[in-house]
């Protein structure tokens, strides 16, 4: 048991420490990239030949972060820092890692990235800087140990980790913290970690950027520097940072007591704002019954009829979907898509259909933005543009016409395509780092209007003439005015402005070229729609999305003519000071390229860069004749086409027998994942009669994985994969099993197989999704043969379809289906049977790269407590499915969790063809078995 514990450690760490490169997030690789280097003073910057030029920007943007940060934070590195660039996906995101003393990989040449943030600094400015920070805390934090304090301690704490990202490279701003974090203390609800809210990571970003603010302004950033520099010593050998001890020997009370600081801080100013502001209840509006618990965006049918919404429908059930719902008393819904729409849904001019944006696999299976549409008629949905990078569709100029924003290597363009030909024109020609959000056709103006996103930082709304192709900016000055809607007459435009550091509605007179506020609500405001006036309605309302909690979003439909409360008033400076408070040495917001940064260029090779992760040697014991050492080692490639994991144990009482390893490769150069393993290891664990059996195997195997983009949807995945295996197969201790007919004694020998399996699988999310899933189905086809070649021993060939689907019952009551067919032919190892297991079988959710396979998957005729085996095998199931306890909130010594718990009605069918019986003959067996069984999710160390 020994040996089967300290393997499973192995996998959790290597599998986890796999998942490193651009790949992790899309989870395909990019052969097609030809990777190049430039080299700084100070860094190592790579990135693909395809997107030349953009190191020269990301050169200088480091080297002037380098400065600062050293400055800053009392950092220095004997290494250069790698930073990996790419445009593969377009994903708005960057990461840091600690591997290594550290290095970053950075989605690049994105353009909706400036509809997640607000302010002046461009995408490359900010997140480089941000990623860069993540690594100087690394190495302020880093102790002797290396990686394995982070099992020892907590050098950091998440919320701290990208505080330190934001304090040290941004100001402080809406989108990066203030609207995230007022409503939260309004609330009441500041923590960040509750499960309730999908603005929970924004408010963990939000806290700890304001909790450094007010850390450092109260006890000085020289304090921070200091606090980062203090070490706990580990067996007189070793040093660790540790944040909760460091923090106790720094402030008094330690962190229980700065937080109650900060939170009482944080109250009286945002309490004191809020006394002069608006709540939600000044609309004077009715909350509209809309599906979901948190809305994502919403649009109104021309002849507002309809309200087009994207909703989640709650934490516990995160599946992002679209509804149409009738915009009258009944609220009648119905449901449109799923998946990875994006935030920008539209009508169609006749109100047949709904366009919208979504993520999708493009050319070389990259993740990129493409344009969709729903026919409201058929239910269909068409896919308009593929591998485009194309977001924010709406209808105009002409009929069947649509506008969108193209992303160009960064730099966003309108474009017009006629639906029903295909045909694509293009309306602007921007260069440079320009982006472009949120189209809008207004026919009275014969033009188009976005939001802008220039060169210097500037946001505007735009006004572009179709014929003239000349341009006027609407609004002058640092307001960031963001999506607008149309007013019925078209004269008019609503838009929500972030000027206030919270959102809030403004309209736009074009005939008076003025602007007036609608809303001055303290947590925000967005508008979506405009309604006109009807025999109900004394006169037009507009659709706006308010919430003065992080627990769920509401609408309200409120009067555009509204009066608004907006007092002079002023808060002391004292609490308003943390929102200036910036580090000693600050970033430019705009850092132009320079060539002369790069002292040298050449071709990036992955197998040089592989880095060194964690490594680790402690003593075993497992008794008097089996004790010794286990070590384990993991390397990694940045890139991910590189993982070398190993392991070992050698028993110093029987090193012959007792001693056992394993050496894993992955290598994600070629479009499939590839791994190559050699081992002597404990496996192959199954219940084999009334006893369970592990075998040793020696030998090594080949795996390969092909994800099938055909088969990609929403919340669904296929793909294609083989393992080539010859290995010496010794089962432990055989001498525990009689040698009888129906039940042969597991053999020794050696084998040589293949296996290919084809499956396909959707499964949407859900908290509960082991125990108790809501939806699902899948289908796996695969076949293992063995031959007598290298010395094998067996000769034998294996087939199965596997199946399975989960149907909707009475609330969440589930209906559970499942048929599998296996057939074997010529003659395996006895413990190679197919048919029934006398016990249910053992599942463990390993992590997807785990390299090792150890649970046999034998299915079990419930109600039967009898072994047995054949040639071919039919099974069915049928469960009827109860959640019966939401949590059991039972923890053990720790580690061990009770979760969940369901109730299952179920019935189990099978037949054994050519079956084994105890007096030798062979003949077919059914069973069938109804019964009753509780069921309960158990969580091992988180």
């Amino acid at each position: 048991m020994k040996k089967i514990l300290l393997l499973f450690f192995f996998l959790f760490i290597s599998a986890d420490l796999i998942a490193q490169g651009f790949n992790s997030a899309s989870g395909r690789n990019h052969p097609e990239l030809n990777w190049q280097v430039a080299e700084t003073e100070n860094f190592l910057i790579m990135y693909p030949d395809r997107i030349l030029g953009i190191e020269l920007e990301a050169a200088a943007i480091a080297e002037e972060t380098y400065q600062a940060l050293s400055k800053n934070m009392g950092v220095e590195f004997r290494d250069k820092i790698r930073i990996y660039l790419s445009d593969e996906d377009e994903i708005n995101n960057g990461f840091a890692s600690p591997i290594g003393k550290g290095y970053t990989n950075i989605w690049v040449n994105t353009n909706d990235y400036s509809e997640i943030w607000t302010g002046k600094e461009k995408w490359l400015r900010k997140v480089v800087a941000h990623e860069l920070a993540h690594i100087f805390h690394f190495k302020a934090t880093w102790g002797s140990m290396g990686l394995l304090q982070f099992a020892l301690g907590e050098p950091f704490t998440r919320s701290w980790a990208e505080g330190m990202g934001q304090y040290q490279t941004e100001t402080w701003d809406s989108q990066r913290g203030d609207r995230w974090l007022r409503k939260a203390i309004f609330d009441s609800r500041p923590g960040f970690d509750d499960g309730q809210s999908i603005e929970n990571a924004r408010l963990m970003y939000a806290v700890g950027n304001s909790q450094l603010r007010y850390f450092t302004e109260k006890y000085g950033d020289s304090t921070l520097v200091e606090m980062m520099k203090l070490r706990k010593s580990v067996l007189g050998i070793f040093d660790r940072h540790d944040f909760y001890d460091a923090f106790d020997k720094t402030v008094d009370g330690g962190v229980n007591a700065f937080y109650e600081d900060w939170r009482k801080h944080m109250n009286v100013y945002y309490n004191s704002m809020a006394a002069n502001m608006e709540r939600v209840d000044s609309l004077n509006a009715d909350l509209v019954s809309l599906p979901g618990q948190f809305y994502y965006d919403m649009a109104v049918s021309p002849d507002d009829s309809l309200i087009a919404v994207l909703s989640l429908g709650s934490m516990a059930r995160p599946v992002r979907r679209l509804f149409i719902v009738q915009n009258d008393s009944t609220r009648k819904t119905r449901f449109a898509a799923e998946g990875g729409i994006n935030f920008d849904v539209s009508w169609s001019a006749d109100g047949k259909q709904i366009y919208y944006s979504r993520k999708a696999r493009g050319e070389h299976s990259s993740i990129v933005n493409d344009i969709f549409s729903y026919d409201i008629g058929s239910g269909k949905e068409e896919r308009l543009t593929t591998g485009r990078r194309a977001r924010f569709p709406v209808e105009g100029p002409g009929e069947s016409e649509i506008s969108y924003i193209v992303n160009e290597d960064g730099t966003g363009n309108l474009f017009v395509m006629n639906v029903e030909s295909g045909e694509e024109e293009r309306i602007t020609a921007y260069v440079g780092d320009i982006q472009l959000l949120w189209p809008l056709w207004i026919e009275n103006k014969d033009s188009w209007l976005y939001h802008r996103f220039d060169e210097d930082g500037s946001r505007n709304l735009v006004l572009r003439d179709r014929e003239t192709l000349s341009e006027s900016i609407l609004d002058e000055g640092d307001l960031d005015n963001r999506k607008a809607v149309l007013s019925p007459d078209g004269n008019q435009i609503a838009y929500t402005s972030l000027r206030d550091d919270i959102p809030n509605v403004f309209i736009y007179d074009f005939e008076n070229e003025y602007s007036r506020r609608v809303t001055n609500l303290f947590t925000g405001g967005e508008v979506h729609g405009w309604m006109a006036e009807t025999d109900t309605l004394d006169g037009e309302r507009i659709l706006i999305q308010a919430s003065e909690t992080k627990r769920r979003d509401g609408a309200y439909w409120a009067s555009p003519e509204r009066e608004v409360y907006q007092p002079e008033y002023s808060i002391p400076e004292a609490y308003t000071s943390w929102t200036e408070k910036t580090p000693p040495n600050e970033i430019p917001s705009i850092i132009e390229p320079d060539e002369t940064l790069i002292m040298d260029r050449y071709r990036y090779s992955s197998f040089r860069n592989i880095t060194h992760a964690a490594s680790l040697a402690l003593p075993y014991y497992a008794d008097r004749d089996n004790w010794g050492l286990f070590a384990t080692t993991n390397w990694v490639e940045p890139l991910g086409k590189h993982a070398i994991s190993a392991l070992g144990w050698v028993s110093f009482a029987n090193p012959a027998e007792g001693s056992f390893g394993s050496i894993n490769y992955l290598n994600n150069q070629f479009y499939p994942w590839l791994r190559f393993s050699l081992y002597k290891i404990p496996g192959n664990g199954r219940f084999y009669d009334d006893e369970f059996l592990f075998e040793e195997l020696t030998g090594g195997e080949v795996y390969a994985r092909w994800p099938l983009d055909r088969f990609e949807a929403p919340y669904q995945s296929g793909s294609i994969d083989a393992q080539l295996r010859h290995v010496l197969r010794d089962p432990i201790a055989a001498g525990r099993f009689d040698d009888s007919p129906r039940v042969p004694a597991p053999e020794t020998g050696r084998q040589t197989d293949l296996q290919i399996g084809w499956q396909v699988k959707k499964q949407r999310p859900w908290r509960n999704n082991v125990i108790h899933p809501l939806d699902g189905r899948g289908i796996r086809v695969a076949v293992r043969g063995a031959d007598k070649i290298l010395a094998s021993d067996v000769r034998f060939l294996t087939a199965e379809l596997n199946t399975y689907t989960v149907l909707p019952a009475i609330g969440l009551h589930r209906i559970f289906a499942q048929i599998r067919v296996q057939s074997q032919w010529g003659k395996p190892f006895p413990q190679d049977f197919i048919g029934f297991s006398r016990y249910d079988n053992i599942s463990l959710n390993l992590p997807g790269e785990a390299p090792h396979n150890f649970l046999g998957d034998a299915d079990r005729v419930r109600g039967y407590r009898s072994f047995i085996t054949g040639s071919q095998v039919a099974f069915g199931s049928l469960e009827y499915r109860i959640p019966f306890i939401p949590s059991l909130q039972t923890t053990i010594l720790g580690v061990l969790n009770l979760g969940p718990t369901t109730l299952s009605l179920f019935s189990d069918a099978g037949v054994v063809r050519n079956a084994r019986l105890d007096d030798g003959t062979r003949d077919t067996v059914t069973r069938w078995g109804a019964g009753a069984e509780v069921k309960n999710h158990i969580r091992l160390f988180g």
